[in-house]
């Protein structure tokens, strides 16, 4: 019998091993969410980043419950995305579409919000949210 301890509270996900199974190395046996911050990445246009600056402040709603809201703040604010055009590709740029039911639209570029007060019951890796900003 093994004793595991975390290097930060959070949550065990993906557990894949039971009592009297043994652990090897480079074989994960569960994966730890870090529940102590949250962060959500919102797109938004080229055209917006004027006004968009590390510490603006925000708004965010969970789509699992939109009458909630959580305050945050701009932690940064992505310089490169992946280009569609088949154009240089560096490696480690996210990938954001530029098209939206067949239409062209402006580029996004990915902000990085860091929420202020997260409820830990709420929040989930991939849930989708919006994000509200309001440029000082």
């Amino acid at each position: 019998m093994a004793t595991v301890r975390a290097p930060f509270d959070g949550r065990v996900i993906s557990l894949k091993t039971s009592v009297g199974q043994f652990a090897s190395a480079m074989r994960p046996i569960f994966t730890l969410i870090d529940t102590r911050h949250w962060y959500v990445i919102a797109n938004f246009r080229e055209t917006d980043l004027k006004n968009i600056r590390s510490g603006t402040p925000a708004t965010i709603r969970l789509m699992s419950d939109s009458g909630k809201t959580f305050e945050g703040k701009v932690d940064s604010i992505g310089y490169g995305v992946l280009p569609d055009d088949g154009g240089l590709v560096l490696g480690g740029l996210p990938k954001v579409s530029r098209s939206i039911n067949w239409v062209r639209v402006a580029q996004r570029f990915p902000v990085k919000i860091m929420v202020d007060k997260p409820d830990p019951e709420m929040f989930r890796i991939g849930a989708s949210a919006v994000a509200n900003l309001e440029p000082q």
